[in-house]
């Protein structure tokens, strides 16, 4: 389970894939606010290669953004351990039909997963996906030159802190 929060928060961090062809599972809103693409919000905040400065000794994860369009970021977020990559996760922030999207994609999900903006701010925002097990709630915010980002569900909750490279 550890491992694929680590591999969801990296996703979120890392928004560097390509084009999935495949189609995200769909996220239900059901009591949640969507937040609506403003233009005058960006995400620019996140981009660049930040490494994560309260990782687990002997491990080092590294999240790199870049901007595709006004209208798309791409992530990728990984794990390495003695040379090996642990985890691997692509993201994607988006617009679809008008709303911000965050879409994960994890070596251990089938199919892309799709995370409903809720809240947007100068620097920070809150993706939510309900009906996924783990993580349902993910949470970006930049704070001192630092980025921060916590993946959470009812029990549960890792903190990530990143500094950039």
């Amino acid at each position: 389970m550890k491992k694929r929060i680590l591999f969801v928060l990296m996703a979120v961090a890392l928004i560097g894939c390509k084009e999935n062809k495949t189609q995200p599972q769909h996220v239900s809103t059901e009591g949640q606010t969507p937040v609506e693409a403003t233009q005058e919000k960006t995400f620019d905040w996140l981009l660049g290669n930040w490494k994560r400065t309260n990782d687990k000794v002997g491990r080092s994860t590294f999240e790199s953004w870049e901007k595709i369009s006004e209208t798309q970021y791409e992530g990728i977020g990984y794990t390495l351990a003695q040379g090996d990559t642990l985890s691997k996760e692509h993201m994607k922030l988006q617009q679809i039909d008008g709303q911000w999207t965050l879409i994960v994609k994890t070596a251990d999900d089938t199919e892309p997963v799709e995370f409903k903006m809720t809240e947007l701010k100068e620097y920070s925002f809150v993706c939510v996906n309900e009906a996924h097990d783990f993580p349902t709630h993910i949470v970006y915010h930049l704070e001192g030159g630092k980025l921060h980002a916590k993946v959470s569900a009812k029990d549960m909750a890792i903190d990530f802190e990143f500094v950039k490279e």
